[in-house]
């Protein structure tokens, strides 16, 4: 079965557990379809951390008045106390830019291997951008990396039938290529962090 067919048809497979009766056949849908599902599902969490992200900006206004205000009041303790917590608002937000901007590079990766077709150069390196992202917010925003988990689970399943079937030709650079999209994530969040926290700097000229 050659990989047009199974990209645009499926397929099946033998399964990986022995029957009595033998091995059993699994039908598999097709590898485009399950691009188009994970496009579906990475815009899903896209959504989801810029909501969050919102969510944090507003945290952080408020938290921020009230330092100002404990600093104006020289309450010391108040003070480093939400100093701290600003500082773990801001790391969490920060983590949640990057991976918004790796998502949103990795979509439209996805884009152009459904409509031009060019599966092992575009579609290949998404899969260590997405191992990595998860990896991290497993550490700080747990729901979030199990979600990307099953989303890398996926996309790792179908980039290795593409191997197996043909759809994916010579050495792929997949380390070099994910880190080269994940820094250009954390350029452009590092950008991001300067405008929607402006106010980061005022707090540090504060001796508390």
């Amino acid at each position: 079965m050659n990989f047009s067919r199974i990209w645009e048809e499926g397929g099946t497979k033998t399964g990986k557990r022995f029957l009595f009766f033998g091995r059993k056949e699994v039908d598999e849908e097709p590898l485009k379809k399950k691009v188009i599902k994970a496009k579906y599902q990475i815009r899903k969490q896209i959504d989801k951390i810029s909501f969050m992200i919102n969510k944090l900006k507003e945290r952080d206004e408020q938290l921020f008045t009230r330092l100002v205000d404990a600093l104006v009041n020289r309450e010391e303790l108040r003070a480093k106390m939400l100093a701290s917590e600003i500082s773990e608002v801001r790391k969490i937000a920060k983590t949640l830019m990057v991976t918004q901007v790796a998502l949103e590079r990795v979509e439209y990766r996805l884009e152009l291997a459904l409509s031009l077709g060019d599966i092992a150069s575009t579609l290949a390196p998404v899969v260590p951008v997405i191992s990595m992202l998860k990896n991290q917010l497993m550490k700080e925003v747990p729901e979030l990396g199990i979600e990307l988990s099953n989303i890398h689970d996926e996309l790792e399943d179908a980039v290795n039938e593409m191997s197996f079937y043909g759809g994916v030709h010579g050495d792929v650079i997949l380390d070099k290529e994910a880190k080269k999209i994940l820094e250009e994530a954390k350029a452009l969040a590092e950008e991001q962090i300067k405008e929607s926290f402006p106010s980061v700097g005022i707090a540090e000229n504060h001796k508390i």
